[in-house]
């Protein structure tokens, strides 16, 4: 198979300068060891400092302190890894939650070998902070190589650079400290089709084929959702089969070399078949390759015929529809799993994604469509991307002319099913770009030389547009990046942690327990908590936190197990509503930060976590806590405002937060709004702001609006901070702890950035 255009075939405009291809030739890994040097800087010093703090590594992502958790626990009982583990929820013991073991199995090995077999944790903790950053590295060498089997050598430049600089989410998971399996999935599917291109170049080399298997594999141990690039290559080679049946230049190349790939990984997959999603992972391999070989013996057989066509085409179509109907009739589960397959890839358009940042929609923002988020993530690269989409589709087979079908070509068609799939999928969610990056880097380098090629004005207006729309703002952003976009541990929380850890008693009696290797059979889901065990309850984002620095058992974490459970308790407007949470739940301490109450803001502008609460919670509706109003600005127009209500005050979180518990008397927050519905054509269904009165007294407010309810008043309070209604103390909630800073008041009476109170309920 071959994957570049032939010499002969090129228009003179498009011959390529003899100096220009020497050089890059004679220089090529050269370049390709500067573009990694430079992957590497802009992944490394603009967060070494963040990363790396005087006797502790700041890992930066929720869910990277989890793999340090599984590699901890993995190195002392090296290659056993954790399958369950009591400390990662409180309930039932469950699987794990991360994804399938290569990630944590490599990062213990290093470690592992590392320290002789006895790495310390400081030791560990180094290597993987430095992990991600190592394979972003290598992922550049990876799309080299890629581009370069498929495309050009400066193709393959190009594409390498681009993936070198791009900024965005792809940048965030291959930077220092983000200990997360997605960089790892982005490298072993780029090295995963580059080996199946060259074993289909030579299918008589059993040994590229077989990396090609082993590659594939370590892809699907390491990221539960691989099925779907089973399902890529799939698609791929139907199509490549289609395609046989239409002239040609170049003989039909043999998938041999997929066979034994899928055959490889679907020997080792099923003994991991207790993983998540590894069921759908087996059934792609061992339907898909069964299928791809009916199709194949279908096509040679229908070539028997004078015009074998329409029976091969109309044989697919009936075989495809008599599929269907058999699962949807034998399998009465069909529908649901493929609702749960989409809504995973696409959660936005399920309500799934919640208020998690990374499966927010690229294409869709504050309720309209923009381009802007996924601009943020690629800049100009996006745009190339989508032209080499447009560039590389395979011509629609039954009504293409024959001149324009066979320029085919296999390596070029898998990568234009790669991108547009993985297209979709990133508009689709955030965390998906990291997937689609790739696709962008390959399609743009391939655009950038076609352009480069038609001469030497647009080559220089090519080289010109590269720089100041691709690379120029790529590397401000990744360089000039917010820091905000940091999710470390932040210094209040590490004091917090660090004393809950020795100061608040050990779940399971011994500290060792920590380290443990957890058998199955012994701490499945058949295990009951021994009676020292109880919970910590704070916000998802915290959950492996307080795993893996407090070494607690939190009541929800970052996969969003039980957080539901959390919602209900912080939206609780009274101590008898949260109590029975907490009992069932075995809580003993509630940690609150800065983030979960709002602050006070213009406009529909919220600061703060509060509303992520009602994406879980189906116990309280929003418009019981906040209310949006169009009020006159000073100029007079209309404007919209966020009002608090009084269930906002009176919930839990607010109340332990902002008031320590104590009881308040709600003087100086009380507002009444006189409202009328609103009038065309702002959207929504908002009310208008026709007067205010305030009170210094929240009784007297209370009895003024149970007087002008039914003309359409309402009490409010206008700073999240200020309480529009008197508030009873907590009696059952004891101030354990607080950190350093002050965030609300000063000195030793305000409120700090975080907070623990231990509950002193009746079981007690």
């Amino acid at each position: 198979m071959s994957t570049t255009q032939p010499e002969s075939s090129r228009p003179p405009e498009q011959e390529r300068s003899p100096s220009l291809d020497a050089f890059l030739s004679r220089w090529q890994w050269i370049l390709v060891a500067a573009l990694c040097l430079l992957a590497f800087s802009i992944r490394v010093f603009p967060r070494f400092n963040l990363v790396f703090q005087p006797g502790f590594v700041n890992f930066q992502e929720t869910d990277a302190w989890y793999f340090v958790r599984m590699s901890e626990n993995l190195v002392r009982h090296f290659p056993w890894r954790v399958t369950v583990d009591p400390y990662v929820v409180f309930g039932h013991v469950q699987n794990t939650v991360t994804p399938p073991p290569f990630f944590d199995w490599l990062l213990g090995l290093i470690a592992w070998l590392a320290g002789a077999g006895h790495p310390s944790e400081s030791l560990l903790h180094v290597i993987a902070a430095w992990y991600p950053a190592v394979l972003g590295v290598f992922i550049v060498v990876a799309v080299f190589i890629l581009a370069k089997l498929v495309f050009e050598l400066r193709a393959a430049l190009i594409a390498a650079a681009i993936v070198a600089t791009l900024p965005g989410h792809f940048l965030r998971v291959s930077s220092l400290g983000f200990t997360d399996h997605h960089v790892m999935e982005s490298l072993l599917v780029t090295l995963f089709f580059y080996l199946l291109l060259r074993a289909i170049q030579a299918p008589h080399s059993i040994g590229i084929s077989l990396a090609a298997g082993l590659t594939l594999t370590a892809y699907l141990l390491t990221f539960h959702g691989g099925a779907f690039v089973v399902g890529i290559v799939l698609a791929w080679a139907l199509y490549d089969r289609v395609r046989s049946f239409w002239p040609r230049e170049e003989p039909e190349p043999s998938l041999r070399p997929l066979y034994v790939a899928f055959l490889i990984a679907l020997s080792i997959c099923p003994l991991f078949h207790r993983l998540t999603w590894m069921d759908y992972t087996i059934i792609a391999l061992g339907l898909g390759s069964l299928a791809m070989g009916a199709v194949e013996l279908w096509a040679k057989w229908c070539r028997r015929l004078a015009r074998p066509r329409l029976p091969f085409l109309g044989g697919l179509v009936a075989a495809g529809a008599v599929s269907l109907t058999l699962a949807a009739v034998l399998m009465p589960g069909f529908r649901h799993t493929a609702k749960t397959i989409a809504s995973a890839l696409m959660p936005y358009l399920f309500g799934a994604s919640g208020a998690i940042n990374e499966l927010q929609p690229l294409v869709y923002e504050q309720g309209r469509f923009t381009l802007m988020p996924a601009l943020h993530q690629f800049y100009g690269a996006y745009f190339l991307a989508l032209i080499g989409l447009f560039m590389l589709a395979p011509p629609a087979t039954p009504f293409a002319a024959e001149s324009t079908a066979k320029r085919s070509d296999p390596g070029r068609a898998l990568i234009f099913f790669w991108g547009l799939t993985t297209f979709v999928l990133a508009m689709g969610q955030l965390r998906m770009t990291y997937y689609f990056a790739i696709a962008v880097a390959l399609l743009s380098g391939y655009v950038a030389d076609g352009l480069l090629a038609t001469g030497p004005k647009t080559a220089w207006v090519t080289a010109f547009c590269l720089v100041i729309l691709v690379f120029a703002p790529n590397l401000y952003a990744a360089v000039n990046g917010d820091p905000s976009d940091s999710i470390g541990v932040s210094s209040d929380w590490k004091e917090t942690l660090a004393w809950m850890r020795a100061s608040t008693p050990e779940p399971f009696g011994d500290p060792a327990f920590f380290y443990a290797r957890y058998r199955r059979e012994q701490y499945g889901p058949a295990y009951r908590y021994p009676p020292s065990a109880y919970s910590v309850m704070a916000w998802w984002d915290y959950g492996y936190w307080i795993e893996d620095l407090a070494r607690r058992i939190p009541v929800t974490n970052p996969a969003q197990a039980n957080a539901k459970v959390a919602a209900d308790f912080f939206l609780s407007q009274s101590e008898k509503e949260a109590i029975p949470l907490l009992e069932t739940w075995r809580t003993r301490y509630v940690v609150v930060d800065e983030r979960l109450p709002l602050w006070p803001a213009t406009g529909k502008l919220l600061i703060g976590d509060y509303p992520a609460f009602f994406e879980y919670s189906r116990a309280h509706r929003r418009e019981d806590y906040l209310m949006l109003a169009y009020e006159p600005d000073a100029e007079g127009k209309p404007a919209p405002k966020v009002f608090y209500l009084p269930g906002y005050y009176r919930s839990l979180v607010v109340r332990l937060f902002v008031f320590g518990g104590q009881a308040v008397d709600g003087r100086g927050g009380a507002t009444i709004l006189f409202l009328r519905p609103k009038t065309p054509p702002r959207p929504g269904s908002y009310q208008d702001v026709v007067a205010t009165k305030r009170f210094d007294s929240a009784q007297e407010a209370l009895a003024a609006e149970a007087a002008c309810r039914k003309e359409g008043c309402v009490l409010v309070g206008d700073n999240p901070m200020v309480s529009c209604v008197a508030l009873e103390a907590l009696h059952q909630f004891r101030p354990v702890f607080s950190s350093t800073t002050s965030v609300i008041g000063f000195g030793k009476a305000g409120r700090k950035e975080v907070q623990v109170y231990e509950f002193t309920g009746a079981s007690r």
